[in-house]
C-alpha cells in the first residue's frame, strides 16, 4: 500500500480569497458572515429566518458568474491551479493519465436551474435554455475543470450531503494507496443558491443570527460558500519530485446509519464506529489523535450527537475539539475538503482552529473535551480527525498525522 500525503492547496471562501488569506482568518478567528445581497437573490421574505450568510464578496461572485454560468466551474478552475501551483506541479512532466479528479458538489448546476425556472414562470423561455441546463450538469462542471487541465485519470463526482468533501478526499485516498494513479485533485465546491438557501429554511435548520457550535445558545447553521482543493499524492511520487509534503492522509472510514432522512442518531454510535474505523485502518490509537474538527454545525441535534459519539470513543482521553463551520458558514459539499484543509494548515502551522462565538459553552472547562474557543490555540499537534456526519446518515470521517519532511 502505498503512503498518502497533501502536497497543494488551494481555497476560496467568505474569510480568504486564497490559501494564506484563509490560513490568517483561521488562526485570528475571522467570522465572514455578511448580508446576502439582493442582487444574488432575494431575502426580504417574512419566512426567512435569517439574511445572512458566510458569503463570497458579490464583487468576486459576480465576475465569476459573468464567465460561467454555473459559477462552480470558474471557481473551481482559479482553486485547483492554486493548488497545483502550491503543489509546485509541472503538468508536462508528469503522466496525465495517472492524474485523477474527485469533487464533491451538493448544489451542482443549481444557479442555471433556478435562472430557467423563473424564465419558465415568467413565461420567457428558449429551447436554447435545455442545451444550458445540460452543460450545467454536475458530472459536466467535473468533466470541464478536467478538460481545462488536460488530466486523463479517473474521475468521480459525489454528491453525499454533507459528507461530500471528505468522501472525495476518501476516494483519491484510496485510488492512491492501491496504487491505480499517483495523484489526484480532489476536494469540494458549492456556491449555495437561493433554492438551497430556502431549502435549509423550510427545514428550520438555519440560525436566527450566528452559527455557535458547541455552545448552550446554539440554535443552528449559518450557509456559507466555498471551493476546496488539495493536491494528494503518493509519498514516492511526492518525494521523487522533491514536493513539499503538509501532512499525511493515514485513514478513512464511510458509513450511512440509515436512521432518518435529516436527524442523526442521538446516541452518536455510528459516529464512534465511523471515527474508529478511521483510526483503525491508519493503525492509530485515540491516544495519538489531539484534536478533532468536528462536523459541528451548530443544530441542536448534531452538537449533541457529535459529543456522545467522541466520549463512546475517547473515554477520559483529552482532546481539543472545534468546528471551523463558525467561521465559514456550512459549505455543503465542500464542507469536509475545506475543514480537512483547516485541519492540515493548524498541523502544519502549529495551531489548532477555533470554534467562533461561543458564550456559554456546551462542555464545561475542566471536561476532557476541550473546546479552543473564539481563537486559536499554539499548539503542535501530531495526530487529528476530521469528520463529516451528514443529511440522510452520510458519515465519514478522517485521520492525518503531521509529517516531519
Amino acid at each position: 500500500m502505498e503512503r498518502v500525503v497533501i502536497t497543494g492547496i488551494g481555497i476560496s471562501c467568505s474569510t480568504g480569497k486564497n490559501k494564506e488569506e484563509f490560513k490568517e482568518s483561521l488562526y485570528s478567528g475571522k467570522v465572514g458572515l455578511k448580508p446576502i445581497a439582493a442582487e444574488r437573490f432575494p431575502t426580504e421574505s417574512p419566512v426567512y429566518k435569517n439574511k445572512s450568510a458566510c458569503v463570497l464578496d458579490q464583487e468576486y461572485f459576480e465576475e465569476l458568474k459573468a464567465v460561467d454560468n454555473t459559477i462552480l466551474t470558474e471557481i473551481s478552475v482559479r482553486v485547483v491551479e492554486e493548488a497545483m501551483i502550491d503543489a509546485a506541479i509541472n503538468l508536462d512532466k508528469i503522466n496525465r493519465r495517472k492524474v485523477g479528479i474527485c469533487m464533491a458538489t451538493t448544489i451542482g448546476g443549481s444557479y442555471p436551474f433556478m435562472d430557467f425556472t423563473k424564465r419558465r414562470v415568467d413565461g420567457i423561455f428558449k429551447k436554447e435554455d435545455y442545451e444550458l441546463i445540460f452543460k450545467a450538469s454536475t458530472p459536466n462542471i467535473t468533466g470541464s475543470v478536467l478538460r481545462y487541465f488536460g488530466l486523463n485519470g479517473p474521475t468521480s463526482t459525489i454528491s453525499t450531503a454533507c459528507a461530500a468533501g471528505t468522501n472525495s478526499i476518501g476516494r483519491a485516498f484510496d485510488m492512491i494507496s492501491n496504487g491505480r494513479i499517483d495523484m489526484c485533485v480532489s476536494g469540494g465546491v458549492d456556491v449555495f443558491s437561493e433554492l438551497s438557501f430556502a431549502g435549509f429554511n423550510s427545514l428550520q435548520s438555519l440560525s436566527r443570527g450566528i452559527c455557535q457550535p458547541f455552545d448552550k445558545k446554539r440554535d443552528g447553521l449559518t450557509l456559507g460558500d466555498a471551493s476546496a482543493f488539495v493536491i494528494m499524492e503518493s509519498l514516492s511520487h511526492a518525494q521523487k519530485r522533491g514536493a513539499k509534503i503538509y501532512c499525511e492522509i493515514k485513514g478513512y472510514s464511510a458509513n450511512n446509519e440509515a436512521y432518518h432522512p435529516t436527524s442523526p442518531n442521538p446516541d452518536g454510535s455510528t459516529a464512534c464506529l465511523t471515527m474508529q474505523q478511521a483510526l483503525k485502518q491508519a493503525d492509530m490509537n485515540i491516544a495519538e489523535i489531539q484534536y478533532i474538527n468536528a462536523h459541528g454545525t451548530a443544530t441542536g441535534a448534531n452538537d449533541g450527537m457529535e459529543i456522545n459519539g467522541i466520549r463512546k470513543l475517547f473515554g477520559e482521553q483529552p482532546v481539543y475539539l472545534s468546528s471551523t463551520k463558525s467561521m465559514t458558514g456550512h459549505t455543503l459539499g465542500a464542507a469536509g475538503s475545506i475543514e480537512l484543509i483547516a485541519t492540515s494548515l493548524g498541523m502544519h502551522h502549529g495551531f489548532v482552529p477555533p470554534s467562533c462565538n461561543i458564550t456559554t459553552p456546551l462542555i464545561e472547562e475542566n471536561d476532557n473535551l476541550r473546546i479552543v474557543q473564539n481563537k486559536a490555540l499554539d499548539y503542535e499537534y501530531e495526530g487529528a480527525l476530521s469528520n463529516s456526519f451528514g443529511f440522510a446518515g452520510c458519515m465519514a470521517s478522517m485521520a492525518i498525522k503531521r509529517f516531519d519532511n
